[in-house]
């Protein structure tokens, strides 16, 4: 299957099959790796690091070898999963994605989540600290990406545009899917995102499993409306790749029209699509 570097997949590589996945409940058979190759996606964001500084190891990263990857930086509950107590360990886990990728070329950046995000770990990081984080990124490996996590309404375009100088792309995502947001809201807030960050890589995320709403797999109807004004902004270059979260949920039953309308939407996108 031909891999798309533009697409991404966001998820875990799984130690056992079947096995668990943070934010998917009870077990699931579908590791990052196998997601990824379904839905014919080059990138991935692998996410296991995200909770654990120790899962940037070999025996993940050797699975992930064919698709381009972006590490999560890690931040950890301390009071448990959903319980907050932060412990922050960005610099400390971009050092470690540097060191990892001297092993594994694939590996090509890291991605700090909910950055800023009202109620999340990295709320307090200033300019200064998301500096030192990249210098940690690119310590032993300079041509090492820094994305960061941003909320469509929950945040405003231009609330990362102090630290312009330290990061080279953004993902993009819409918490609470609405059709009012995206026929009436969407155009606005990408011409925002693009004016704010003209230089950097702008992915648009999209939710398979609704979170921020049902908590079941998010509405065909919706899917399709984000589908098609994501497109939009592939076509107009406004956007430059397209995400989904998360790997976990490809093989539930329950999310299977959803997966199946997505992976057909995509290889229509991308076969009638010519590049030059």
């Amino acid at each position: 299957m031909n891999r798309d570097p533009r697409f991404w997949m966001w998820g875990y590589v799984l130690d056992t099959v079947p096995g668990s996945a943070f934010f998917v409940d009870g077990e699931t058979q579908c590791s990052l790796e196998t997601a990824a190759e379904y839905l014919g996606c080059g990138s991935v964001f692998w996410i296991n690091s995200l909770h654990d500084i120790d899962a940037l190891n070999d025996e993940q990263a050797s699975r992930l070898t064919q698709f381009n990857v972006a590490c999560g930086l890690t931040h950890v509950e301390t009071n448990g999963p959903g319980k907050g107590g932060w412990k922050v360990l960005y610099k400390e886990s971009a050092a470690k994605v540097s060191e990892l990728s001297l092993r594994y070329p694939n590996i090509t950046g890291a991605i700090i989540d909910d950055f800023r995000s009202p109620t999340g770990p990295s709320r307090y990081l200033t300019a200064q600290d998301v500096k030192e984080i990249k210098a940690a990124l690119v310590s032993k490996n300079p041509n090492l990406k820094l994305y960061i996590v941003q909320y469509h309404t929950i945040q405003k375009p231009q609330d990362a545009t102090d630290c312009l100088e330290y990061i080279d792309g953004l993902t993009i995502w819409d918490w609470v899917s609405s059709t009012y947001f995206w026929e009436s809201l969407y155009c606005d807030q990408i011409r925002e995102f693009k004016e704010a960050y003209p230089d950097k890589i702008r992915i648009q995320g999209q939710f398979l499993h609704d979170y921020g709403n049902t908590g079941g797999a998010i509405s065909l109807a919706q899917e399709k409306l984000q589908c098609q004004r994501i497109a939009q902004k592939m076509d107009s270059k406004e956007v430059d790749g397209w995400c989904v979260i998360q790997s976990g949920w490809l093989c539930r039953e329950d999310h299977r029209c959803q997966v199946e309308f997505l992976k057909n939407y995509w290889n229509w996108y991308r076969g009638t699509r010519t590049q030059r």
